[in-house]
């Protein structure tokens, strides 16, 4: 499996290099399976990707990726999954993943010259999670829930330097439940230094004001949240509407690490008009964040026209 987009960084510089689009790799990994067990090795989502909100316009990037308790991320990496029960009413699948560390980039780099190695890779260990997915669908109903829970670790002064082990956790539940015409469904997530995981507003290490650097970004704990809820009125039509918040513990933070976190509440709003029809799809989707900073609070909203087709 290999997917990629045009999101990758420009080569060079204007005025030419910058309008040359650059291919990145999303996804590249191949499947082992008997049917009951699937081995996946390559680069995929992190078990705690979970639940996705419906939208046209926010795909690469989801609805609320990043700042209001949609959180995970690509990682090269070894993933498992088992499904334990076959057959049964309810269908429950174990995933167990171990993949590539992840952070910012260390303080005072340690032995890396280059600034190039983060305070995950620095470590030496992996990402872990594990996570259960519960399924049922009936004529009348479909429903799923998941609990995934996660563990790494960081060396915060870099390689080869003693001492900055800190060890970061998160855990996440989500739902999704369909009565008829009905859908609702969502996520919760709490934890620490969960930052490379797109969690806590995106924040990691080196936030402003803080001391310590890579260090005080792995002390950040927080937690955060979304809901949706769509109506289908018949088979082309159907009428969504979205909120979340993120909302790291700044005042902890604070008290911690003697620093101040540059975003500390943030709120997304969204609603979207949508029509199907084939391989087709339409939305009119109207989008508003609200994040409070550490020098006050700032809004956005957009409006836009967005047209899916899908091979």
């Amino acid at each position: 499996m290999l997917e990629s987009d045009f999101f990758g960084q420009f080569t060079s510089a204007p005025p030419f290099g910058d309008e040359q689009p650059q291919f990145r790799i999303r996804f590249a990994y191949v499947d082992l399976s008997n049917g009951r067990t699937t081995i996946r090795i390559g680069q995929y989502w992190s078990p705690m990707f979970g639940e996705t909100p419906v939208s046209l316009t926010h795909i690469a990037f989801p609805l609320g990726y990043g700042a209001s308790g949609k959180i995970g991320w690509r990682f090269p990496g070894i993933f498992l999954y088992h499904d334990l029960t076959v057959g049964k009413p309810i269908n429950v699948q174990l995933q167990l993943a171990a993949f590539k560390g992840s952070g910012p980039i260390a303080t005072g780099n340690g032995r890396d010259t280059t600034g190039n190695i983060g305070t995950g890779e620095a470590s030496g260990l992996p990402q872990l999670e594990v996570l259960l997915n519960f399924t049922k669908k009936t004529p009348n109903l479909s429903w799923s829930g998941y609990i995934v829970g996660h563990l790494d670790w960081k060396d915060t002064l870099g390689t080869g330097v003693a001492g900055g082990d800190v060890s970061d956790w998160g855990i996440e539940a989500g739902a999704n439940i369909a009565p008829s015409k009905l859908t609702l469904h969502g996520n919760f997530y709490y934890g620490k230094g969960l930052g490379q995981q797109f969690a806590h507003i995106t924040q990691q290490g080196g936030v402003a004001g803080a001391t310590g650097g890579a260090g005080a970004g792995a002390r950040i704990r927080g937690w955060g949240a979304w809901a949706q809820a769509g109506y289908d009125f018949d088979p082309h039509w159907s009428l969504w509407a979205y909120y979340g918040m993120d909302q790291p513990d700044a005042a902890r933070f604070t008290n911690e690490t003697g620093g101040t976190l540059a975003r500390q509440l943030s709120h997304v709003g969204d609603a979207l008009l949508r029509y199907r029809s084939g391989r087709y799809a339409l939305g009119l989707e109207w989008f508003r964040a609200a994040t409070r900073y550490n020098t006050g609070p700032a809004s956005a909203d957009q409006v836009a026209l967005s047209v899916l087709y899908t091979l």
